[in-house]
C-alpha cells in the first residue's frame, strides 16, 4: 500500500522510517513545509517531497497520515478526492477533527482512523458510549510542554514560576481544543469515543512530573472506568507522548493482519 505523510516532525520522521523498513508499505510522498535532504536521512530517491497536498496525491495513495497540526487537517478536509472507497486517512491531530465535526459526517467512502494516541481505556470507552452519565480527563505535563498554547497568550499564568503542582486551566473539549491544540489531542479522541459533549477537562501544570499523565474517569450505567497513562515524551519533543507515535505503527501492523483487537 502506498503511504502519504503529512508533516514531518518527530512524529513523521519515525514513521517513516518505520515505513521503510516494512515491506508490506510503500512511502511515496512526504507534505512538509521545510526542505528535506532526501540523501542525508537515507530515503529512497523515489519518494516525493511537497510543500502542499494537491488532488493528484491524494488520488495516488491508499493512506495517508497526518502528523501535522490541527489547521492542516482541515485543509486535508477541504478535499473532495478523499472521500474514496479505499483511502484511509489516519489523523493524529483529533482536535482538528472534532473542530470539522460536520464535514466529516459528510464522508461516505473514505475511513478516518483514530490512533489511541497517548491514552489507553478508548475502547471500553467507546463500547458504553451509550451508558455514560459523566465523563472527565485530567492531564499533567512538565510546565516546558505546556509552553507555546495560545491560551497563555491571554493569561497570567507565568509557567517558569510554577513551583508546586497547579492547575492552570478547566472547561469542555470544545475549548481546550482552541486553547491547547498542540496539548489537548487526548480529549477530541475522547470525545469521539465518548460522544459526551460535556467532557470536563482540567490540565495541570507539575515542574516535577517527568511524564505526560492523562487520567480518565469515566461512569454510567455499565459501572466505572477508570484509566492512568503515563507516556514518556517523545526524545525529540517533550509536546509528544512517545505513545502517540507508537499507536499509528499499531494502526498500521493492524491493518495487515487476521486477529484484530478493536
Amino acid at each position: 500500500m502506498r503511504i502519504a505523510i503529512i508533516g514531518f516532525g518527530n512524529i513523521g520522521k519515525y514513521l517513516a522510517e518505520w515505513i521503510g523498513n516494512n515491506p508490506s508499505y510503500e512511502l511515496s510522498y512526504i507534505v512538509a513545509r521545510k526542505d528535506i535532504d532526501q540523501e542525508k536521512i537515507g530515503f529512497n530517491q523515489a519518494i516525493q517531497c511537497r510543500k502542499e497536498i494537491t488532488p493528484d496525491l491524494i488520488e495516488d495513495v491508499d493512506i495517508i497520515i497526518e502528523c501535522a497540526n490541527k489547521d492542516v487537517v482541515t485543509q486535508l478536509l477541504k478535499f473532495p478526492e478523499i472521500d474514496r472507497t479505499g483511502l484511509k486517512l489516519i489523523m493524529i491531530s483529533t482536535g482538528g477533527l472534532y473542530e470539522n465535526k460536520m464535514v466529516l459526517e459528510e464522508l461516505k467512502n473514505c475511513e478516518v482512523i483514530l490512533p489511541v494516541g497517548a491514552i489507553a481505556g478508548l475502547d471500553a470507552i467507546k463500547a458504553v458510549n451509550d451508558e455514560i452519565t459523566s465523563i472527565q480527563l485530567k492531564t499533567t505535563k512538565h510546565p516546558k510542554s505546556l509552553e507555546g498554547a495560545p491560551f497563555f497568550e491571554n493569561s497570567t499564568i507565568n509557567l517558569s514560576a510554577i513551583t508546586t503542582s497547579q492547575t492552570i486551566w478547566e472547561g469542555k473539549v470544545s475549548e481546550a481544543v482552541a486553547q491547547f491544540p498542540k496539548n489537548i489531542n487526548v480529549a477530541a479522541s475522547i470525545y469521539f469515543a465518548s460522544k459526551c459533549e460535556d467532557l470536563v477537562i482540567k490540565i495541570v501544570a507539575d515542574p516535577k512530573a517527568t511524564s505526560n499523565m492523562h487520567e480518565i474517569t469515566c461512569e454510567g450505567g455499565f459501572g466505572k472506568i477508570s484509566t492512568r497513562t503515563e507516556n514518556k515524551p517523545s526524545p525529540n519533543n517533550p509536546k509528544t507522548s512517545f505513545l502517540a507515535v507508537k499507536s499509528v505503527v499499531s494502526v498500521l501492523r493492524n491493518l495487515n493482519t487476521n486477529i484484530k483487537i478493536n
